[in-house]
């Protein structure tokens, strides 16, 4: 989760259970579930919107360590290898999956330990027109639509990804 929309005192407290390696004396089974639990896309992920502009649309990346925590990546990339296809996630390389979001859309993301990347690929077709766009209204897909979309499928990772979490930090 992005520590610096976290109080100041809840970041700190974050800070020192990873620092430390004992999450267990700070936080309790149910509380550690708790905190994983408001961990979602939509909180924890810039929005496309505020994120990209028109002409940054087709090269955006999102790298996922600014954005969620070290374990829970690897437990995200874990879910990913062992169950993405039961998720929709198809393998399209030796370390990249995808999902389809939309006609023409998919989340890419890139499984390289510490470098793991979010990104959105487009059939031709639907690059072509982005990269004509002058305006939104211009745009083929909709900021919203594909947000949308793309929440929806990182949570479906994160649902698997949090369990894995919990089960790490609470033994």
């Amino acid at each position: 989760m992005d520590k610096s929309q976290l109080r100041g005192c809840d970041s700190l407290l974050i800070q020192a259970a990873q620092a430390n390696g004992k999450w267990s004396q700070w936080l309790s089974a149910e509380q550690t579930a708790f905190a994983l639990g408001q961990v979602t896309a939509a909180r924890a992920l810039p929005t496309l919107m505020k994120f990209v502009t028109i002409a940054t649309l087709l090269d955006s990346r999102i790298r996922m360590r600014d954005y969620f925590d070290d374990i829970l990546v690897d437990a995200i990339t874990a879910t990913l290898i062992n169950e993405g296809d039961s998720l929709e996630w198809k393998q399209v390389e030796a370390t990249s999956y995808a999902c389809v979001i939309g006609a023409g859309a998919a989340a890419c993301f890139e499984t390289n330990h510490g470098d793991e990347i979010l990104y959105l690929r487009y059939a031709n077709h639907i690059a072509e027109a982005i990269a004509l766009a002058q305006n939104e209204t211009e745009l083929p897909r909709s900021l919203l639509g594909l947000q949308t979309h793309l929440q929806e499928c990182i949570d479906q990772l994160l649902t698997l990804a949090r369990g894995k979490t919990l089960n790490y930090l609470v033994p």
